[in-house]
């Protein structure tokens, strides 16, 4: 290279914790106590050990040129844990090339009889070693690097474990067409071909890559096989791709900064240096790997095997090593370089896979550099679903590379259906897989998939794009809680504004779908298989949050005692979700897991009885889930179970019978602590002629099963009869209530409520009600389209007494009926009902007061409000805009409507396109961005007007423009809103919001005109139509001021004058004055006529003021010789000294003072706004008075200073007085004790100034 920047790195000292060895953990490794941090590489907490470098090489000294044979070897695997792997050599070079490097290996192996099905890649070589250990466990593998400062240390660490991202940029621009598989397709594929690709790798390097690692060629082969062996363990496993070093490679590797060829267009220069060095047919893909500033470029999306691309990719870090330069950089740009775009989403590129929230966390993502869009400071190192396909796809179609079968066989994923759930409610996604292999260690990720722009600002729970979830790191866990169970259990179901680190999680309050992949790994040892299944969940705003309400604080329970739970059903039992039973489930360590299931049918009806169960716990917390389906509720407060010696677990806590059949409970016996003693069972509360038995009567072994058997209800009267059963034995007694209700027959058929027979105008989503019977366990409701129920509109099985119909058609007549079950059997079919629904009427509303300006000076919002005064329940809307704006993508457009539900349009679409000129409409299909305007025809808005049908019309629509980002700006040229209602509007044929039906009493007002709440026409004076001139008072209370009013044309005026005691009323044509007024505030309205129109009145506040009271500031010159004036409350002054008057039109004056007192006197002109009079004595030597003189003295001091000294001496000449006096502009005073008459000597001092007087005491 000819010029390159050059870094100097201070490398910080590493800091122990402790210095102490432990005791051997194995043979090659010894753990170093505590932990430690290694600035330098941005690590805290690591562990450190003690690798016996000499003895492992000699220990792997038995695979060289052993490709099948493995031995045993020990690694350190995190929290002070060693575990023995087989391991065997897994070279990443070319025969030939690793023959002539033979110290330089890679080695690859599996821990022995480990649960987590820990892999180990890892590198060794003259330099050291260097390690990856990959775990299913979900917690992120783990890294083993040599410390930098210290051979044969080593830490292990993994990724959360860093502290320092560095902010760098992948430059890779344009795109292949994406590989994206649509969400629609469930059977999208990934990798389960059974083929293990190999491509031919080329990685050359500049020289300051290799002087950094040493110098030497083998210095700098030795970490690109480092880096390799690492960045294989993950292409292998996510894709079942290798890849191999060329022979050639050590005569593209460059030693010499100031030679080699590269420059500052690193891409360009290593496509031309490979070339020029060993020539296309040498290789499948190549990579420079270089040490600079941290940047990268792939050179294209899917260049690999494309021979004038293929080459230009590099990679670039200040610290060109290790985990991060392997994943964050190269892992990177070799994904690009196999078709895979970026996932992250905080700005559009285009690519129909921006699947991962604002920055993302997998290899494709942006992780740590997005500055508030970070969703965490590092990556994770695994693909993404969307990555995976991509790259799949492109190599699947690649004619280079070589393939090698595998005998691992794909997992096989049981198919998933789609789900509906409520808005503002968690759930829990499940996968469930196998794998024909038996052994291999299966790992789920469950990855929302929808694309879209999401920013830190953007995201929460109304956005209506873009992921809602981020990406977490595979695991063997199959289900992912939605947001995790320590958000759900704290009741944090939403966030908004989340930071670098945070949950990135949140549940949707709008209705939207979210579209979710499942990608089971097999992570087998030699080349993984990983396949997939796509869900839809369709989030509904019509219903939820679906919540449990009761268990909101701590409360404590007998175990085995009947407990009342209940929730909120908030619509999740009507359509289209019809969830009619749910599951209960137990926690006992405080919601971190639900493992214990207490009822799997509960009736979906807000409330249930349910019996707990005998385990005892201080941490228990309930779940309710859907069954089949995936939404829960947690309660929000941990309840105490306390232990009891025995308890009685029955399978339901009522007994529905149809006479004279048997009833039947199962009961459990289950004990608890040291109890062993017998217990008999007995049943109290039976109506006459019924008998219990028990099978067997008296249990004493734990976990013992008891049938329970009511005979005889023939006898009995039908009813619901409440029941004790109650177990005794060594002192102790448990009671169980419960309850039998027996049936005479079959229930009477159920009795319809509403809508009535033969309703007209029916709303177009009904809710069918009828009179509850509590003998019918459940309900089947039928609606058809024909009498006969030969057409079906919906058919419900359901646990309550209503149900909410899916939308009808308008104008449409609809028959529905109703059957139910019972313990007797089927309950007959009510009578059938039919009802006619409204039609639907659509008028068109157009915004005024357009254009509006979107200012390109900050981040304005603007608005534009349609009124409508109908009060109409809404079918559907469309929206029609007009809008100019350089940069659309900076934009988030949103209507909200009277009832204050928000729908977003547009949100950060469309990259650099300008303007939108379109129509948005439910029922139209999604907008796809154009180049100007960037959104035109018409289009599917991101968010769903659904979410306004059923509320009411009548109000303000705010259409709310946000413009995000400053420098660009633009107008909002017009706004319609297409608005379509139930039923018909009322008449208004003027369009001026006054029915023609009902108050309006000026039909045919002209368009836009303003009207009064009867329809006439507002007539308003201009705003210039009238000047008002106000003249204040003269003198304070002498009621001269004025209110001088002119007309820019005459007409016939009244004005009124009201305020400060006044209530004056003149007419006038054109001019007229309200004199002899005082000063004070008035209301002046002035209404009028031309004759034909009356026009409303103009008023005006107005205040007349009185003169500015006299002010006079007078300031003593500082040695007393005269005062400065500083005037003001009038326009001139009279100013008088010791006689001597002059006129001032200034506001201020210097005078002069005469020896001995003076008189200064200020009048205002007119003289009513005040005087001021003042007297100053000036001497140019201190004055004493009064003389002769009593208890009292006064001065005056001409001297400039404040403090002086007094001192009073008899005829004797002796101090009978002292004191230190303050002196204030120039004088002082003091009171003198009481002296004996006679003749004293006073003297005043003050800074090096004396004088002396002799006065008289009386």
């Amino acid at each position: 290279m000819k010029t390159k920047l050059r870094l100097v790195l201070a490398f910080p000292l590493l800091f122990f914790c402790f210095s102490l060895w432990s005791q051997d953990r194995g043979e090659l490794w010894d753990e170093i106590a505590g932990t430690m941090d290694v600035p330098v590489l941005g690590i805290r907490d690591a562990q450190g050990y003690l690798l016996r470098t000499a003895d492992l090489s000699r220990t792997l000294e038995s695979l060289q040129g052993q490709s099948t044979r493995m031995i045993t070897v020990s690694f350190p695997v995190g929290e002070g844990s060693i575990k023995t792997f087989q391991v065997e050599e897994y070279s990443i070079m070319h025969p030939d090339l690793q023959a002539r490097y033979p110290q330089i290996r890679s080695y690859r192996g599996f821990a022995i009889d480990d649960p987590q099905g820990r892999q180990i890649r890892f590198s060794l070589s003259p330099q050291g070693f260097q390690g990856m250990l990959l775990s299913a466990s979900g917690s992120g593998d783990v890294f083993i690097e040599q410390h930098p400062d210290r051979p044969g240390n080593y830490i292990l660490f993994s990724r959360k474990d860093r502290d320092d991202p560095i902010a760098w940029k992948c430059e890779t621009e344009g795109a292949t067409a994406s590989a994206k598989t649509g969400t629609d397709n469930p059977s999208a594929r990934l990798v389960d071909d059974g083929q293990l690709r190999t491509y031919r790798l080329a990685v050359t390097t500049t020289g300051e890559y290799t002087e950094y690692h040493g110098g030497t060629v083998p210095d700098a082969l030795a970490a690109i096989n480092a880096s390799m062996t690492r960045i294989n363990a993950i292409f292998e496993r996510d894709m079942a791709l290798r890849m191999e070093l060329i022979p050639e490679t050590d005569q593209i590797i460059f030693t010499d900064p100031g030679t080699d060829p590269f420059g500052g267009n690193l891409s360009s220069e290593a496509q031309t240096t490979l070339s020029a060095n060993i020539g296309a047919s040498a290789y499948d893909i190549g990579h420079l790997f270089h040490r600079a500033g941290a940047t990268g470029n792939a050179g294209g999306i899917g260049t690999v095997c494309v021979d004038s691309q293929k080459g230009g990719a590099f990679s670039a870090t200040p610290n060109p090593e290790g985990d991060r330069f392997d994943v964050d950089f190269v892992a990177h740009e070799m994904g690009h370089q196999f078709g895979a775009n970026h996932t992250w989403s905080f700005q559009s590129e285009g690519t129909e896979v921006q699947a991962e929230p604002a920055s993302g966390t997998t290899i494709m993502g942006y992780a740590g550099i997005t500055q508030q869009n970070d969703v965490a400071d590092f990556s994770d190192d695994y693909f993404h679903y969307y990555s995976i396909l991509q790259m799949s796809s492109y190599v699947t179609g690649l004619s280079c590379g070589t393939t090698m079968n595998l005998t691992n066989l794909p997992p096989v994923i049981t198919s998933q259906p789609d789900y509906i759930i409520p808005q503002g409610t968690a759930f829990v996604l499940e996968g469930t897989a196998s794998d024909p292999d038996g052994t291999d260690v299966l790992t789920y990720t469950w990855e929302q998939i929808d694309n879209g722009v999401v920013t830190q600002a953007s995201f929460g729970p109304e956005n209506p794009i873009g992921a809602s979830f981020r990406s977490l790191p595979p695991t063997t866990d199959n289900a992912r809680y939605f947001p995790s169970l320590e958000r759900i259990r704290s009741g944090n179901l939403t966030q908004q504004n989340p930071g670098s680190g945070s949950a990135w999680e949140t549940v949707a309050t709008i209705e939207r779908d979210l579209n979710f992949a499942l990608t089971v790994r097999d992570n087998a040892f030699g080349g993984g298989q990983v396949t997939s299944d796509l869900v839809r969940v369709g989030v509904r705003a019509a219903a939820g949050p679906f919540e449990m309400t009761s268990q909101s604080t701590s409360q404590t329970f007998q175990a085995g005692s009947v407990q009342n739970i209940s929730w909120d059903v908030a619509g999740t039992s009507d359509a289209p979700i019809n969830c009619q039973e749910l599951e209960l489930w137990l926690s006992t360590n405080g919601g971190l897991s639900f493992d214990i299931l207490i009822d799997d049918a509960l009736p979906n009806i807000g409330s249930a009885t349910i019996q707990l169960p005998g385990t005892p716990t201080n941490q228990g917390r309930f779940m309710l889930k859907a069954k089949n389906n995936i939404f829960l509720a947690v309660n929000a407060a941990n309840f105490t179970i306390t232990q009891q010696d025995f308890v009685l677990q029955a399978n339901r806590l009522t007994a529905e019978v149809c006479q004279p059949d048997n009833g039947a409970f199962a009961i459990n016996y289950q004990r608890f602590g040291s109890f062993t003693e017998v217990v008999s069972l007995s049943m109290s509360g039976l109506p006459a002629g019924v008998n219990a038995n028990f099978s067997p009567s008296s249990v004493q072994a734990n976990d013992t099963d008891v049938l329970l058997t009511l005979t005889g209800t023939g006898g009995a009267s039908p009813g619901n009869y409440d029941l004790v059963l109650t177990g005794t034995g060594g002192g102790s007694e448990f009671n169980l209530p419960l309850s039998i209700q027996l049936l005479g027959g079959t229930s009477t058929a159920p009795v319809l409520a509403s809508p009535t027979d033969g309703a007209q105008d029916v709303g177009l989503r009904p809710n069918l009600q009828w009179i509850d019977n509590p003998d019918i366990t459940s309900y089947t409701v039928e609606l058809a389209a024909d009498s006969g129920f030969l057409t079906l509109i919906a058919q419900e099985t359901l646990a309550g007494n209503s149900y909410q119909v899916p939308e009808l058609q308008p104008e449409t007549e609809y028959f529905w009926r109703v059957s139910g079950t019972d313990a007797c059997g089927a309950v007959p079919f009510s009578q059938e009902f039919r009802f006619t629904t409204a039609q639907v009427s659509c008028k068109t509303i157009t915004a005024t007061g357009l254009p509006i300006d979107i200012s390109p000076v900050g981040t304005p919002t603007v608005e534009s409000r349609i009124t409508v005064p109908d009060n109409g329940t809404v079918a559907d809307i469309k929206v029609s805009l007009d809008i100019e704006h350089s940069f659309l993508s900076d934009l988030i457009i949103k209507l909200q409507s009277p009832s204050g539900t928000v729908v977003t349009l547009v949100s950060n679409s469309c990259g650099s396109a300008a303007d939108l000129v379109a129509v948005f409409d439910n029922s139209a299909a999604p907008f796809v961005c154009g180049s100007n305007p960037a959104i035109s025809g018409m289009v599917r808005p991101l968010g769903s007007f659904n979410a306004f049908a059923g509320e009411s019309s009548q109000g303000e629509w705010i259409l709310t423009i946000d413009d995000t980002l400053p420098a660009d700006g633009g107008q909002l040229n017009s706004f319609e809103l297409e608005l379509c209602v139930e039923g018909e509007f009322r008449p208004d044929a003027d369009g001026d919001g006054v029915f023609d039906d009902g108050d309006d009493l000026c039909l045919g007002t002209p368009a836009g005109a303003e009207v009064d709440a009867f329809g006439c026409e507002v007539f308003r004076f201009a705003s210039n139509q009238f000047q008002v001139e106000i003249a204040t008072e003269s003198c304070v209370g002498q009621a001269d001021g004025s209110v001088a009013i002119s007309a820019s044309s005459p007409l016939n005026y009244q004005a009124t004058l009201t305020g400060n005691g006044i209530n004056r009323q003149e007419n006038f044509t054109q001019e007229f004055t309200f004199g002899n007024l005082p000063a004070g505030d008035y209301e002046l309205c002035i209404d009028g006529n031309d004759g034909t129109n009356n026009f409303e009145p103009s008023c005006f506040q107005v205040t007349i003021s009185g003169p500015e009271p006299l002010g006079v500031v007078a300031q003593t010159l500082a040695d007393g010789s005269g005062v400065a004036l500083a005037l003001s409350g009038a326009a001139a002054y009279t100013v008088r000294l010791n006689g001597n008057t002059q006129t001032l039109d200034s506001r201020t004056a210097l005078l002069q003072f005469e020896q001995g007192m003076n008189v200064l006197e200020v009048e205002a002109i007119p003289s009513c706004a005040g005087s001021f009079r003042q007297e100053y004595f000036y001497s140019n030597k201190p004055e004493i008075a009064p003389n002769p003189f009593v208890d009292r003295l006064e001065f005056f001091l001409p001297w400039p200073a404040e403090v002086f000294t007094l001192e009073i001496f008899n005829a004797a000449g002796s101090l009978v007085f002292s004191k230190e006096l303050q002196a204030i502009e120039n004088r002082g005073e003091t009171e003198v004790p009481v002296l004996p008459s006679g003749l004293y000597v006073v003297r005043v001092s003050n800074q090096g100034n004396t004088a002396t007087y002799k006065l008289f005491r009386q």
